[in-house]
């Protein structure tokens, strides 16, 4: 029993040992990672889902940057995603770094079954799984998490397709539909697309190759919309973040192709490019070290180990069938779009699909292909051996050895790691900010350093990051800034970036309507003469408005909009203080100047404000809160319309005497998007339970027969 389970589940032992071994020294709570996108993007917002989650609460909405953006329709959020338990389970940032590690082990595991449903030998699949984890495309994308965490369903998802079209078990049925939903809940869309259409046309394959009943084709063509339906919930708050980005229109041809893979890098397809420990304190990691590249670029490697492509070349050569056509096309189809501007053909790719950026994302179709093209390749080598009379295993160990250790060598320090105390450092400078108790928002200049002298590495410039605490990392001091970062850049964001690009005299009325009262810049704003009187200088670096709006107040007169957003927010043409800028026939009826401070306002976890106020008149109760389509209001229990004032913000009719309000906020149809997923995963799980009775009482009653049979015997 125990050969056999070790030959059954051997694998998962060594996908453990080998993630152990990559990810070792962030197996404790006292490290984590910090590398590019980590920091200031994926780590800030797995912290707030973390916190949300473990209140027992759904993060809707992120009140910490941008004014306040969406946070769970936002895809890469994965509030959804079922990995995202680890938040709850474990402590942060131990669960950020078993989160990253779980992948990988997934990653292995189903790659492995994957090559083991194509035929091919356990040890050819355990060698070529190693590589799709630590070499290339997956060990490339830690830093960028959401890429990460779709790319490892390619191989669920086809390994269980593939089962489901040869075998038909109900099983692999439903595991096809899981591991597309995961793949999608994953949060990278054009990673999904991929997978999708790799699915789809290897599953016509297999269908040609396997003639299938009608009924298993007719299950075949609902695996999608049941994907689809069960991620509803998901997809739907998300494509209706789309249609209010920036990227509804396309990207241009240049934005689209900002970062294709290099010429000179296709070279490491074969020799490694290996990342040395000085790699972040180092200058040149930023000028010289990538080739062909005066920067980073957003896939770090590609190097799949050095034996992976001679044993692609080798099973081609020696056994070329049909079957390596298609992962001969999927590796030129792959490779030929990854390098992006650099070939013509990614033109005809971007006139079709213009919303498609970073062409070296096409990397995981290439590795892929030839992954699976090298396990052919290896499968092929093995079998000559034990032609020869000889024993494989040793080759085998020898193999998977050195493939382990030259990635090893290679990849070590490609995802570099820091102290967690690392992430509650600032500059002695922001004290005056950490220590104000007031309700306000902060504007960092990004072109803040810390000294001219410093020689810039990747290193120094994520100690600026932290330092000053740069967008969105605020929200783990509870600091909310105005502005911040983003993957899918929403309208209301793009004219917020608009605004804090200009001019300090252009930008400063809207720092102090947004509740900015503390700006950090290395600029000295106290010698700029159109700004005197308007701040204070606490320290060399940080300045305070003087009279910052607060969060919210009451006014009494409404004006009509009379200038484009960034010429009026660029010079108020009123003021604030009893004034708001409004639009439609609410206008007329609020002419009388009248000002109010609101004094509590406290925010929810699951994206609601609550505001306690007692307006002296009747008046417009204003939220310095981006206004965004799917929020509500309620005033002493009962709702009313709200309305956009100032451009950006909301605002309520409240009338005179006490008033209990509540902003609420849910994307748009949420309730109808829930709907539909649970209907749809709840027929999934009963469609299941159907099967599985059916071929119960099939089997009872085989027993059943066997035994009266067994009863008639003489």
């Amino acid at each position: 029993m125990n050969s056999y389970l070790l030959k059954k589940f051997g694998y998962l032992l060594i996908g453990i040992f080998t993630a152990l071994l990559f990810f070792h020294p962030v197996m404790y709570n006292d490290k984590t990672f910090y590398f590019r996108d980590i920091h200031r993007f994926f780590y800030p917002m797995k912290f707030f889902l973390a916190v949300s989650l473990k209140s027992g609460n759904l993060p809707f909405w992120w009140p910490n940057n941008f004014c306040g953006e969406p946070f769970m329709s936002f895809i890469q959020s994965g509030v959804f995603y079922p990995p995202s338990i680890l938040f709850v389970i474990l402590p942060f940032p131990l669960s950020l770094n078993f989160y990253i590690i779980v992948h990988f082990l997934i990653g292995f595991c189903f790659f492995y079954l994957f090559v083991i449903a194509l035929g091919l030998s356990r040890k050819s699949a355990i060698i070529t799984g190693i590589s799709f984890c630590y070499g290339g495309f997956a060990i490339a994308t830690v830093n960028v998490m959401n890429n990460l965490s779709t790319l490892v369903w390619l191989p669920a998802v086809l390994w269980s397709f593939h089962q489901f079209v040869i075998g038909g078990k109900p099983s692999h049925f439903v595991g096809t539909i899981l591991w597309l939903s995961m793949g999608i809940l994953g949060g990278e869309p054009q990673l999904f697309v991929m997978i999708a259409a790799t699915t789809a046309i290897l599953g016509l394959i297999w269908i040609v190759n396997h003639p299938v009943s009608r009924g298993r084709f007719a299950l075949i063509a609902i695996i999608p919309v049941t994907a689809i339906g069960i991620t509803m919930v998901q997809l739907g708050p998300s494509f209706n973040d789309y249609l209010h980005s920036i990227r509804l229109g396309g990207l241009s041809y240049k934005g689209a192709t900002e970062y294709s893979l290099d010429l000179s890098m296709v070279k490491h397809l074969f020799i490694p490019l290996v990342f040395p420990p000085d790699f972040t304190t180092n200058p040149k990691s930023l000028t010289d070290f990538f080739p062909g590249r005066d920067g980073i670029p957003w896939l770090l490697t590609v190097y799949p180990g050095f034996m992976i492509v001679p044993a692609a070349f080798l099973g081609v050569c020696l056994d070329f069938s049909r079957k390596h056509i298609v992962w001969i096309g999927i590796f030129a189809v792959g490779m030929t779009l990854s390098l992006g501007y650099h070939t013509p053909v990614y033109h005809l790719f971007y006139t079709v699909f213009p919303f498609f950026r970073y062409p070296e994302k096409f990397m995981l179709l290439a590795g892929f292909g030839l992954l699976i093209l090298a396990a052919y390749g290896l499968d092929s080598l093995f079998r000559r051996v034990r032609r020869t009379g000889s024993s494989t295993r040793a080759l085998f160990i020898t193999l998977a050895l050195v493939i382990t250790s030259d990635l090893y060598i290679a990849h070590a320090h490609l995802n570099p790691i820091c102290d967690t105390a690392f992430y509650s450092h600032h500059h002695k400078e922001l004290d005056p900010v950490f220590q104000d108790p007031d309700m306000f928002r902060v504007y960092i200049d990004k072109r803040i350093t810390t000294g001219e002298n410093n020689q810039k590495t990747i290193q120094s410039t994520h100690i600026v990051w932290q330092l000053f605490q740069m967008p969105n990392l605020g929200v783990i001091n509870q600091i909310s800034h105005v502005n911040g970062e983003t993957g899918l850049e929403l309208g209301y964001q793009y004219l917020i970036t608009e605004l804090l690009l200009k001019p300090w005299e252009q930008k400063i009325d809207f720092l102090r309507l947004s509740n900015t009262k503390y700006i950090v810049t290395p600029d000295h704003l106290d010698q700029i003469p159109t700004l005197s009187g308007t701040l204070e200088k606490i320290n060399t670096l940080v300045y305070r408005l003087k009279d910052p709006m607060p969060r919210a107040w009451l006014v009494g007169n409404l004006d009509r909009i009379q200038r484009p957003l960034l010429e009026e927010l660029s010079g108020l043409s009123f003021d604030p203080k009893g004034t708001a800028l409004a639009q439609g026939r609410i206008v007329e009826s609020y002419q009388k100047p009248y000002y109010k401070r609101v004094q509590r306002v406290e925010y929810k976890e699951n994206g609601s404000v609550i505001i306690d106020t007692i307006a002296d008149e009747r008046a417009v109760l204003i939220l310095a809160e981006s206004s965004y389509p799917g929020w509500r209001v309620w005033v002493n229990g009962a709702e009313k319309p709200s309305f956009k004032a100032n451009f950006f913000y909301q605002a309520v009719e409240l009338e005179k005497g006490p008033n209990r309000v509540e902003f609420v906020y849910r994307p748009e149809n949420f309730n109808a998007f829930l709907s539909i997923s649970s209907i749809s995963l709840v027929l999934l799980l009963s469609g299941l339970a159907g099967f599985i009775g059916i071929n119960f009482k099939k089997r009872a009653g085989r027993k059943g027969k066997d035994q009266h049979d067994r009863r008639q015997l003489p």
